[in-house]
C-alpha cells in the first residue's frame, strides 16, 4: 500500500511540474510555413517566408532601465497580415501588411525590464513576406 501512495505521489508531482512550467507561454506559435528563416535574440529579431499561415509569436527583452522603441519594417508579396504587440498585458495593433505591401515605423517608448511579444497573424495564406523588429534606445 505504501508503495502504490508512492506512486501516486510522484505521478502528480510530475503533473503538476509539467503544467506549471507551461504557464510561462503567453502566446502560442502555430502556423504551416515554406522556406522560412527566423532569428530571434535579446533585442532584435526577424522571419522571411516563401508561404505563411498562421500566427508567429517573437519575444524580444528590454534588459535595462532604458526607455525603448520598436524599429519595424516589413514587405509582403501576397496575403494580408496583422502584427500586433504586447508591452503590459494588452494585445495592441501594431500594423497591418496587404499583397505588394512595405510598411516601416516605429512604436511607442516602452520604459522598464521587460518582454515585449509581436504577434504576428496572417489571414489565410500569405507569400514572400520578410519582418524585423529591433529595439532600439529612445533619446529621451
Amino acid at each position: 500500500m505504501k508503495k502504490f501512495a508512492s506512486v501516486i505521489i510522484a505521478v502528480v508531482i510530475l503533473i503538476l511540474c509539467f503544467t506549471l512550467s507551461a504557464c510561462g507561454n503567453k502566446y502560442v506559435s502555430t502556423y504551416n510555413a515554406m522556406l522560412m528563416v527566423r532569428t530571434n535574440i535579446s533585442n532584435k529579431a526577424s522571419v522571411s517566408f516563401g508561404s505563411f499561415s498562421g500566427t508567429y509569436v517573437i519575444k524580444l527583452k528590454n534588459n535595462g532601465a532604458d526607455a525603448v522603441f520598436i524599429d519595424y519594417e516589413g514587405t509582403l508579396g501576397e496575403g494580408n497580415i496583422k502584427v500586433y504587440y504586447d508591452f503590459n498585458d494588452e494585445k495592441l495593433n501594431l500594423f497591418d501588411i496587404e499583397t505588394d505591401g512595405f510598411v516601416d515605423g516605429k512604436t511607442e517608448t516602452f520604459t522598464g525590464n521587460k518582454t515585449i511579444y509581436i504577434i504576428i497573424e496572417s489571414i489565410g495564406k500569405c507569400s514572400d513576406g520578410s519582418f524585423s523588429f529591433v529595439l532600439e534606445k529612445s533619446e529621451k
